[in-house]
């Protein structure tokens, strides 16, 4: 069962977190996920997200993808948690035009984000 630790910061301290995570090139990702990538560099979400990345940059112009398919058989390996923080930042790095050759294009009956390779966002 996951655990759920909330920090309060004064202001100072959240200005001094945002400026840490900026430094660490880390605006797109959750607060959440910048404090764990800290706390244990080594995670699950550091592992599975440049191999998504990877697979996605493999795959051929205007191929329409969602997550999971792209994972493969790795999908049920990967925790729950992580998959939906997989999803979660894939989908801002998309929004943000963070050098993922991919589109954002719509969710499906069961709210399954799809995107489309080799269109730049809007």
């Amino acid at each position: 069962m996951p655990r759920v630790i909330q920090v309060p910061f004064s202001d100072d301290e959240y200005e001094k977190f945002i400026t840490e995570k900026a430094k660490a090139n880390a605006e797109n990702s959750s607060d959440a996920q910048f404090i764990k990538d800290v706390v244990l560099p080594n995670n699950d979400f550091r592992r599975w997200f440049p191999i998504l990345l990877k697979r996605v940059d493999e795959l051929s112009y205007g191929t329409n993808f969602n997550i999971r398919a792209v994972m493969g058989t790795d999908w049920v390996n990967i925790p729950k948690g992580i998959r939906l923080a997989l999803g979660r930042v894939f989908f801002q790095h998309v929004h943000a035009d963070n050098g993922i050759n991919a589109k954002a294009t719509a969710l499906d009956s069961a709210k399954v984000q799809w995107y489309v390779k080799g269109e730049k966002n809007a």
